[in-house]
């Protein structure tokens, strides 16, 4: 199924491994053929990964656009949600965790993104609760 695509002036996305740079106005195009597609706001580089669960998402980030290197990272992937696990979050949080293996295992990495990004904001609170 084609992907239809809008970019904001200037805004970057990155398909498949390439990087494609807007220019500086809007622009629209479609993806014909199924590749990773991720939009500049939604990229984590490893400079900024700075908490267990984003340094999570980079480890997917990579599975999902290099898909032929997927395995290269499951062993990392294995440490850190041991590490996550060792994070003081609700339940909710715990099942964000399994489902977002069970897509990492089923190999459906955008979808495991998604939950990531939810495992960021649950890590994020809980962080902030411990401080107090």
């Amino acid at each position: 199924m084609p992907l239809k695509l809008t970019l904001k002036p200037n805004e970057k996305i990155l398909i498949g491994t390439s990087v494609i740079a807007n220019g500086p106005t809007k622009t629209e195009f479609v993806v014909l053929n199924r590749v990773p597609v991720v939009r500049e706001k939604d990229i984590i580089t490893e400079q900024r990964a700075d908490t267990i669960a984003k340094k999570l998402y980079v480890t997917i980030l990579n599975m999902y656009i290099n898909p032929a290197r997927e395995k290269d990272y499951h062993g990392d992937y294995f440490v850190l949600m041991r590490r996550m696990i060792m994070v003081p979050i609700d339940a909710s949080g715990v099942d964000v965790m399994v489902d977002m293996s069970q897509h990492i295992l089923g190999g459906d990495h955008y979808r495991a993104l998604k939950l990531c990004r939810q495992l960021i904001k649950l890590e994020a609170e809980a962080l902030v609760n411990v401080k107090r």
